[in-house]
């Protein structure tokens, strides 16, 4: 048996369940003077079985017919004889037909049908020649989780060999050997069934009403790095696997990520000491060798001060910040530790680093508020782990434990792995304090205020991204944008964290985003 997948509190995930193949013994040797043991009556079977199955009767009329005319000791019944329920077994069973039986198999099941989908992956049944080089039917995992982990959550088939007559009876008192199936591990996710409910359900509301391209809510714990939700859509069900795309959204799928990376400009220049919070610019425009970097109004906000521009997500004030409070090399030395550019580790399969080029002064700027380098939702999650605990990253967790179902042995339990201090406490106070304004100020032009929940002090840094032009550029258009939220909660000892994002909805606007953030 394939092992199954629980999240945390040992809800089932996926699930071996039985199912049947029907097959029909044609070999009229099988049957003896007082017991019939073959199809003999093909049309009344055919008729019968096709009632139950609500199959073609005409079908199954001429595959017992064919069997029977090419000699052939067993056939099955084309697709309406597979997967067959113990519910329809048991009103098949009831008929009394002479000749037929069951071959039990197990197939992979999916109870939550559309729900962590690209966490959990899918495993199907394939047919693979065995030792003996015979065709056998076996299950295995194909995306996520379950293709990760194949070789945990797989066991190993036993047999019975025996010696038997002609009519496939065991004959008495010969010899045997017997081998004991080894089941598979059961494996824990760190998702939160609850947690995760709410945030499919969110990312559902969002397609429903804006049609994106894409949308993606993850929810991680502060202190562990456990994953407790990671929703996506388009999505698909496991169960059909109806799937429209194989890439794993928060793995995978890379994306400029666009002002949330302000968070990790301004961490870098404060860690370096050089920071001034309450220096001014002149916000609303600049220009960069032959390139003229604007405020997303376009006009600006006049003179602010550099705790003004974070507040407000100037770009402008980023751009200032380059050769009067750090350089490039602060900015990529920085950006790598905090853990973009390279995979997070976490136990997911297809895992992608993302890209840190920039070079040219432009290039830098651009890099400062998120634009022409490209990120993975996981790495924001990371990154924003540094913020929640103290200055250090934790490395995402999907897995939670791994157990031997053989012995009920626990043979892995995930370890709160830290790296190493990447920022001050220091630091880590001025960027909570900046982020705690972006979200709570009564200022009207606080980027993040839709993010204000009675009750929870919210922090957190609003994104808006261009999306590059397969044919250079950017496209344009109100809805030409990736929408993204990085926060987390409560202030001064963060639990959860929370990275949400949307790639072209309908509206031009962060409500897409701060509606199911805040519900």
């Amino acid at each position: 048996m394939r092992g199954s997948i629980y999240d945390h509190e040992k809800n089932v995930l996926a699930q071996n369940v039985t199912s049947y193949t029907l097959i029909a013994y044609l070999d009229e040797n099988r049957s003896t003077k007082n017991k019939l043991n073959h199809v003999k009556d093909i049309d009344g079977t055919a008729k019968a079985l096709a009632e139950i199955l609500e199959a073609d009767y005409e079908d199954i009329k001429e595959r017992l017919e064919k069997g029977r005319d090419s000699k052939k000791y067993q056939v099955e019944l084309g697709q309406a004889g597979k997967n067959i329920t113990e519910m329809k077994k048991s009103e098949i069973e009831k008929l009394n037909l002479s000749g037929i039986d069951f071959i039990e198999k197990y197939k992979r099941f999916y109870p939550n049908g559309d729900f962590a989908s690209y966490i959990l992956g899918y495993a199907k049944t394939n047919e693979k020649k065995d030792s003996s080089g015979k065709m056998s039917e076996v299950i295995e995992g194909e995306l996520g989780v379950e293709a990760k982990f194949d070789d945990v959550l797989k066991g190993t088939d036993g047999y019975l060999q025996y010696q038997r007559d002609r009519f496939g009876y065991k004959i008495p008192d010969t010899k045997e050997i017997r081998i004991e199936a080894i089941n598979g591990s059961d494996v824990y996710l760190t998702l939160d069934a609850s947690i995760q409910r709410f945030a499919e359900t969110e990312v559902k509301n969002i397609e429903e009403k804006y049609s994106p391209e894409w949308s993606i809510i993850t929810v991680m714990d502060a202190k562990t790095g456990d994953v407790l939700a990671a929703a996506s859509t388009p999505s698909f069900n496991p169960n059909t696997r109806d799937i429209e795309s194989y890439e794993n959204p928060f793995v995978a799928r890379t994306f400029e990520p666009g002002s949330t990376m302000k968070i990790y400009t301004y961490m870098c220049a404060i860690e370096k000491g050089t920071y001034d919070g309450n220096a001014t610019f002149k916000s609303g425009s600049i220009t960069i060798e032959d390139a003229t970097i604007k405020d997303w109004n376009n006009t600006g906000f006049g003179t602010i001060s550099f705790d003004k521009g974070f507040e407000y997500s100037s770009n402008v004030g980023v751009s200032h910040m380059f050769g009067k409070f750090i350089n490039k090399n602060d900015l990529r030395d920085c950006l790598t530790k905090y853990g973009f550019g390279k995979i997070t580790g976490v136990d997911l399969s297809g895992e992608v680093s993302g890209k840190l080029g920039f070079k040219y002064p432009v290039e830098v700027a651009n890099a400062g508020f998120g634009q022409g380098i490209t990120t993975t939702a996981f790495q924001h999650l990371q990154a924003l782990s540094i913020i929640a605990n103290n200055g250090k990253p934790l490395t995402p967790h999907i897995v939670s434990k791994i157990v031997n179902t053989n012995n009920g042995k626990t043979t892995y339990k995930r370890k709160v792995e830290e790296g190493e201090v990447v920022a001050s406490q220091k630091t880590i106070n001025k960027i909570k304090s900046l982020m705690y304004n972006v979200v709570n100020s009564d200022d009207p032009l606080a980027t993040g205020k839709r993010y204000q929940v009675e009750g929870f002090d919210i922090i957190g840094k609003t994104g808006t991204a261009q999306i590059a032009s397969q044919h250079g550029g950017y496209l344009k258009g109100d809805s030409a944008y990736v929408y993204s939220f990085a926060g987390m909660y409560p202030k001064d000892n963060p639990e959860v964290i929370i990275y949400a994002a949307v790639k072209r909805p309908n509206v031009g606007a962060t409500v897409v985003i701060s509606e199911p953030v805040v519900s």
